[in-house]
Order: C-alpha cells, then sequence, then structure tokens
C-alpha cells in the first residue's frame, strides 16, 4: 500500500518552548500549540496534520478530551500511532472516517496482519492494541453530544449515520478481545525467557563489554556502564516493567539491612500499569549496583550539569524544600504557593520536573539520569538495548537478543521454579492440616508470582509469562534442583522450548 496521497495524516506532539526563545516567529507559529502561561498540560500530546498543515478535527479533539487527558502518557502515544495508520488506511481508500464500515474494518485487519503487499506486518498483540485505539476513538465519537461534534465541522450523522442506518461501531463482538476483528492469534512469538546464566552473559557482553569468554577488552571505552548495568540488574532482580523502573525517585530506595537479603519498596500508582500500585521486592546485589551508581557516574553527571549551568536554564521546575516518606513539600515561589505533592500519585512526567537544593547547587529526585544530568525518560533506554543487542551479535553469540520485557518474563519463570521447589520441600513434612494452613497463607506458586509481578488476573501470569512450565511435572522440576542457586541447572528442563534462553549458546569465533 502506497501513502503518496496529498492528504497523508502526519502525527506530532506538542512541544515545550524555552522560556525566552530566540526565534519570534517560532513563537508566534507554536504558541497556541505550545507550553505557555496555563498551558503546561498540553505538552507531550499528540495530534494530526495532513500535508497541507490541516488538522484531524475529530482525532484532536479525542486526544484533548478527558477521556485521554486522564490515560497514561505511553496509551496516548500507542493510540495516536494506530490512530494514524488506520486514518491514512482510510484516505486511501477516500473514505470519510465517521463513515467507515465493517467491510473497511476487516480490509485494514486483512492489509495489517496478512497482506502480502505490507512490508510491515504486525503481530496479533499489536492488532489487539490497533483495535484497542480504534474502538476507543469511535466509542467516544459516538457519546459525544451533537452539539459538541458540530464545532468539529462533523456530519450530523457522526460515525455510524442515524441509529437507525449506522453500519459500524464498537459492538461487543468487535471489540479487541473478542469477535470476528480480534487478533486470532495474540501470543507473540517474540516472547522469550532467559535463564540467570543466560541473562549474566548477555548483560556482560552487551552492557559491560566483555569478551564472549569473560574476558575485558583492553580498547572497551564504556559510556554510562554502571547505570546501564544497574539498571538491567534492577529489572531482571525486580521483575518491574521499563516504565515503573525507569520512574523510581532516589528518596523511595532504602539500604538494606544487615539482617535481610531483600528490600520491600513501594511502586506509586501513578507509575504503575493500570495504576494499580503495589510492593515490589529487591535484593541486595541490586540495590548494592543502583547505591554504586548514584555515587558514581549519577553525582559526576550532576557535577557537569551544574558547572554548565544547565538546571538553571529549565522551566517547570518544582524545588522540593522537604521529603517526607510519601509526601513532597514543594518551596514557594513568587505567584506559586508551596504544594503538599503525594509520591503515589505523581506520573513518570512530573517526578522528572522534581529537583531539591542542595549545598552544591540543584539535583533531580529522578533517580536514572542521562550523562548532561537530566532525567532519562522511558524511550530513551530502548537505546541501551539496542546497544548492547547490536555488541552481542558482533560478538558472535547468536540467539542471545534482549528487551525490556524479556527480563521480566524471566524474573517471573525463575521465581516460579523456585517456588515450586520451596513449596515441594516443605509441603512433606507438614501434617495436613499445616499443609491447608500454610497453603491458604502462601498460597500457590502461581498467586506468589502473581503477586510478585502485580497482575490482577492469576490467568495472565500463568497463560503468558510462565507458559513453558504449564503441563511440566512437579516431580521432574524436583530432580534438577533444591534452591535458586540451582535455578540454571532446574530450568534446563525447558530446553526443547524454542523461547527459553539458557547459558548454553556458545559464541562463534568474534567478528572483526
Amino acid at each position: 500500500m502506497s501513502e503518496s496521497v496529498t492528504r497523508t495524516w502526519h502525527l506530532h506532539f506538542v512541544q515545550a518552548l524555552p522560556q525566552k526563545a530566540a526565534d519570534a516567529l517560532l513563537v508566534r507559529a507554536l504558541g497556541p500549540l505550545s507550553d505557555g502561561h496555563g498551558n503546561a498540560a498540553r505538552v507531550g500530546r499528540p495530534f494530526l496534520l495532513d500535508g497541507r498543515g490541516s488538522p484531524h478535527a475529530a482525532v484532536n479533539a479525542f486526544f484533548s478530551s478527558r477521556r485521554m487527558r486522564n490515560r497514561a502518557a505511553s496509551t496516548n502515544r500507542k493510540y495516536a500511532f494506530a490512530l494514524r495508520v488506520w486514518m491514512n488506511f482510510l484516505e486511501l481508500r477516500q473514505t470519510a472516517w465517521d463513515a467507515a464500515a465493517d467491510d473497511d474494518l476487516f480490509d485494514y485487519k486483512f492489509w495489517r496482519r496478512t497482506d502480502e503487499n505490507n512490508p510491515r506486518r504486525v503481530a496479533g498483540s499489536t492488532w489487539r492494541d490497533d483495535l484497542s485505539a480504534i474502538s476507543a476513538f469511535y466509542g467516544w465519537a459516538e457519546g459525544f453530544q451533537e452539539t459538541a461534534l458540530a464545532s468539529l465541522g462533523t456530519p450530523d450523522s457522526l460515525v455510524r449515520g442515524p441509529r437507525d442506518r449506522r453500519t459500524w461501531g464498537t459492538r461487543p463482538e468487535y471489540s479487541a478481545k473478542r469477535g470476528r476483528a480480534g487478533a486470532s492469534t495474540v501470543r507473540s512469538a517474540d516472547v522469550k525467557w532467559f535463564s540467570p546464566g543466560a541473562f549474566r552473559r548477555w548483560r556482560d557482553v552487551g552492557i559491560l563489554g566483555m569478551a564472549p569468554d569473560g574476558t575485558e577488552r583492553i580498547r572497551w571505552r564504556p559510556r554510562s556502564l554502571t547505570r546501564d548495568a544497574a539498571f538491567v540488574d534492577g529489572l531482571h532482580g525486580t521483575g518491574l516493567r521499563l516504565q515503573e523502573w525507569a520512574s523510581v525517585l532516589v528518596n523511595e530506595l532504602r539500604h538494606p539491612s544487615d539482617e535481610n537479603n531483600y528490600v520491600t519498596l513501594r511502586l506509586a500508582d501513578a507509575c504503575a500499569k493500570g495504576g494499580h500500585g503495589r510492593p515490589y521486592w529487591a535484593k541486595r546485589e541490586v540495590l548494592n549496583s543502583v547505591w554504586n551508581y548514584i555515587e558514581t557516574e549519577r553525582a559526576s553527571s550532576i557535577r557537569r550539569a551544574r558547572a554548565s549551568g544547565v538546571y538553571e536554564r529549565l522551566s517547570g521546575m518544582r524545588i522540593i524544600c522537604e521529603v517526607r516518606e510519601d509526601a513532597l513539600l514543594t518551596l514557594s515561589e513568587p505567584g506559586r504557593p508551596s504544594s503538599l505533592l503525594v509520591l503515589n500519585d505523581l506520573s513518570p512526567e512530573e517526578r522528572q520536573s522534581l529537583f531539591v537544593r542542595t549545598a552544591e547547587g540543584l539535583e533531580p529526585l529522578a533517580l536514572w539520569l542521562n550523562e548532561d544530568g537530566l532525567p532519562r525518560g522511558k524511550r530513551s533506554w530502548y537505546k541501551c538495548f539496542n546497544g548492547a543487542n547490536r555488541r552481542v551479535a558482533r560478538a558472535g553469540i547468536d540467539r542471545l537478543q534482549c528487551h525490556p520485557h524479556v527480563l521480566r518474563h524471566s524474573f517471573a519463570l525463575r521465581w516460579y521454579a523456585v517456588g515450586r521447589l520451596v513449596w515441594e520441600r516443605r509441603a512433606p513434612s507438614l501434617s495436613p492440616g499445616q499443609a491447608l494452613d500454610f497453603r491458604e497463607q502462601f498460597g500457590d506458586t502461581w498467586s506468589l508470582v502473581q503477586m510478585m509481578l502485580g497482575h490482577s488476573d492469576v490467568n495472565t501470569t500463568r497463560d503468558i509469562y510462565l507458559d513453558p512450565f504449564r503441563g511440566l511435572d512437579v516431580k521432574l522440576l524436583l530432580e534438577h534442583g533444591v534452591n535458586e542457586l540451582q535455578a540454571e541447572t532446574l530450568l534446563h528442563v525447558l530446553r526443547p522450548d524454542p523461547r527459553v534462553r539458557l547459558d548454553e549458546v556458545r559464541p562463534v569465533e568474534e567478528s572483526r
């Protein structure tokens, strides 16, 4: 399918302008879409323009609606990209967005998923997300009042025409989860699991720059090595999602005590998927790696930023004068009184604007910083993984490509094995009554991993994250290990599953 049409829709995001932009024309042109006085909430909002610069009134109104303003920024971005492709598809068919019918949707599904003329066909999970965006948009539009729709220049028969002859809509059978328009297969072939040894090999070669045989490279010049290693260790060791781990503040961490090997930390509601925060557990080695980064690379990046005056030139900062256990008190400023910010309610975007003033100068509260001392956003971490994967490939190691969610899957797989072994070794020594009490307190192993991952439905844990373990005989697991230290050996029972990566890959001769 070609997009060589004059009205191709292009996706943009509202940008923040500096307080004193040198280009007056730029300020005047972007002013209505920028974060002028009282308009900061618009920054990052998606909007569609055609090739002539005309806006898509309905889609842009959708993203400025209360419905989408209350959704996560990542959801807004995902929906925006999905709607851009859908609108361009309709444009090529010379079909108005509010005249789309069932056949248009099914043709679109065929092109996205099956058509050989499409060089970038998508997996079932991506189509599911596309359908969620389309359904959300049309559901919003259909429920909108006709008087408000008239201001968008849309016909009175919005979306599906008069109710007695409408042809397209968000009926249940066309939802993203079921029905003829849904994806027949959603489980992605890309889902993989790493054993602990396979993860260490990927990290050592891809992040730390070591040779495949474990030796250090003489001419290796690492950039942010300590930070990147601490970040991937944290993903693998806590099971948090990329956005969740990337949004942690320094004051939300704690040092491990001498008695405990794990520390219980708390993930804020505003940073968790679905808005449901939860406790999570970090091992001593993970926290030691993080604190090492804080005291070295992070401190150096802050000193560089202070020396160059980066922080003093920032706009929209919130200066924190008091850090409490569950809240932050901001410093009162001219025209802006002090306020109490609840940590649990601060979104990842809001957290990037938080600073404290120390004796040495300003300092971000965000844990993860770029080399210039500014908070590091979620999307920047994909570059870290892409670079690590390229180094692993150049080292000649096959089938060891890692992405952030692979580490979350690997966390689940490892802890299911450990939990299953703990359960089986303790249960035989208990009486039937004691075993029942223990099960009621501990729950089954599926529930243990569900709690650690923060899933609301145990079926998600069992059917997606722990699929390789389904149907395995527990006795077979017991023959291969007794504790976490032997998890690598235990996971070898999963060798036949091509989606599981064990530490048995052997590098070929290193490429030059």
